[in-house]
């Protein structure tokens, strides 16, 4: 009899749990199904398990950017090109420079408060900085690693991943650059053209399967940083925020383009005027002597770079707002990476055969604080005046 009752009592129970035992059966294979399709969806979802290569050939690292974009639905050559564009000018391509080819500390990269301390592909600054590294050590990978910043950016960057595939999907090239500079990256003012140029290269190069190189990019990245004077002298300060690498379009180099090369006579950039009252190693300190040495020499006390040309003016010097060789030129603050502070100044070397773009010789943008004098070609803009040495 004991043994019927309990034969009977689990009967029961097992009636009883047997529609609740289906239910969850059911939601338990709806939940997993509906997880299998989110996670492969390739034109949905933009988390990566992508490989973004790391490779001294910075051809090889954008065409393995490009192809992991063309992936994400709604993308555009277009903007993608502008993605490359931002990358190339910021970084070079290179996932491990940390701007002004500075050393890692952990105690300034892990401080959202330090900016001018930028790190990786896109030059992640600040709170951004410390959101990457992170994320990198939340999957076991070091920040540098191209493939953990590709996802960050894509994905872990707040509402700036948000921003990037806005950019991303936007259809004219010279919009999706400027968009991410301006929007994405926040920063580079001042190098939107050269920034457009690099993008029509990538996107003549990706978008119709082209051979030609885009780029020069065998020199991109022998330097590649950001450049910035840290200096904390209010004086005479000067400083540049810019990626070096090829010495023409906004990037700067050590040697005199092979385009200008027979366009200047006095290449004696090294010589310094005992009458220099700037401080050493600034922009003001190398224009002051190399103005000298021009024999159209400029005045002690003339202020911080982005001061020269009002400075220079109000004491009666011709100024103009197009180049001229042996003339100063003073960058406003951010026009053409020049610090948001203390803006720069510079000489003008040489001018283009097509008039478009004037080289200048400058110094603190290369190894900041040194007095390494570097190149760079510039088009005339906003933000800059042009300056006469006395006669």
């Amino acid at each position: 009899m004991q043994k019927q009752l309990v034969s009977h009592f689990k009967h029961k129970s097992l009636l009883f749990l047997a529609p609740y035992l289906a239910f969850f059966l059911v939601l338990l294979l709806i939940v997993m199904a509906l997880f299998y399709q989110d996670n492969n969806n390739d034109c949905q979802s933009t988390d990566t398990t992508v490989t973004v290569t790391t490779n001294a050939d910075k051809e090889a690292v954008a065409k393995s950017l490009h192809d992991n974009l063309k992936k994400i639905s709604g993308v555009t050559e277009a903007g993608i090109a502008g993605y490359l564009a931002n990358t190339q000018h910021e970084s070079g391509f290179n996932s491990s420079v940390i701007q002004s080819n500075a050393p890692y500390s952990e105690s300034q990269a892990m401080n959202p408060k330090v900016s001018g301390y930028a790190f990786g592909l896109n030059q992640w600054d600040n709170s951004r900085r410390v959101e990457l590294i992170n994320y990198a050590k939340s999957k076991n990978k070091p920040w540098t690693d191209a493939s953990v910043q590709f996802d960050f950016a894509l994905n872990h960057d707040g509402t700036n991943s948000d921003l990037l595939k806005q950019g991303l999907k936007m259809t004219n090239i010279d919009d999706a650059t400027e968009f991410l500079r301006a929007s994405w990256e926040r920063g580079g003012a001042g190098t939107t053209a050269t920034r457009q140029s690099y993008a029509r290269s990538w996107y003549a190069k990706f978008s119709n399967g082209s051979s030609d190189t885009a780029v020069d990019i065998a020199t991109i990245g022998t330097e590649t940083t950001q450049n910035t004077d840290n200096t904390t002298n209010n004086s005479n300060g000067c400083a540049t925020n810019v990626a070096q690498g090829m010495g023409t379009s906004g990037s700067p180099v050590k040697e005199i383009p092979s385009a200008y090369k027979s366009k200047i006579k006095d290449t004696n950039f090294t010589a310094t005027s005992s009458s220099n009252t700037y401080p050493f190693g600034q922009c003001t300190w190398y224009t002051y002597n190399r103005m000298q040495a021009l024999g159209t020499p400029v005045e002690n006390y003339l202020g911080n770079g982005a001061d020269w040309g009002k400075n220079a003016k109000a004491k009666g010097y011709k100024t103009d707002s197009q180049p001229h060789v042996g003339w100063a030129v003073s960058f406003s603050q951010g026009a053409d990476g020049a610090d948001p502070t203390y803006g720069h100044v510079a000489v003008v070397e040489a001018i283009s055969d097509d008039k478009t773009h004037f080289l200048v010789s400058e110094c603190n943008v290369v190894a900041s604080g040194t007095g390494t004098v570097s190149f760079r070609e510039l088009t005339a803009g906003q933000g800059v005046i042009f300056i006469q040495g006395k006669q």
